[in-house]
């Protein structure tokens, strides 16, 4: 039973230090990083398969541990994305269906926040909430390009 309880610890702690190095935390306190590494899930797909579909009810947040995937929107490929990438914030902070799809190019391992245990941490710490929204925004602004008149 103690090598299952360190085991789970180790996991955690794993956990922690990856979640720190995706740019949706950046600037997350350890705290704050430790009760998300709390609610992740890891999830894996095997290459060819889908991660997330667009136009579907978006379930959750993900960040790619290991593997690489492509997103597509209405068939057409729009990025690569592998380790440390997420993908999936648009839903959990604002609801709706999937924006693009996301498929496994190889065998990938995601962490997964599900929205529903997300969504009440979110509640409970603003400055974890504007933290990630800075982020958000600052991605938004980076993929629609300049401005025009």
């Amino acid at each position: 039973m103690l090598k299952g309880i360190v085991s789970a610890v180790m996991a955690r702690m794993d956990a922690r230090e990856q979640l720190r190095r995706v740019p949706l935390f950046k600037g997350l306190s350890n705290d704050e990083l430790q009760q998300l590494s709390q609610l992740v899930k890891e999830q894996s797909y095997k290459a060819g398969a889908p991660i997330v579909e667009e136009g579907q009810t978006g379930l959750g947040l993900y960040v790619i541990r290991s593997g690489r995937a492509s997103v597509k929107k209405q068939g057409r490929i729009l990025n690569h994305i592998g380790p440390n990438d997420f993908f999936g914030e648009i839903a959990v902070l604002g609801g709706g269906p999937r924006t693009a799809s996301v498929i496994a190019d190889e065998d990938t391992v995601c962490y997964t926040l599900a929205s529903w245990e997300i969504k009440p941490l979110l509640n409970r710490n603003a400055s974890l909430t504007y933290k990630m929204l800075v982020e958000v925004v600052q991605r938004l602004r980076d993929d629609s390009g300049p401005p025009t008149n």
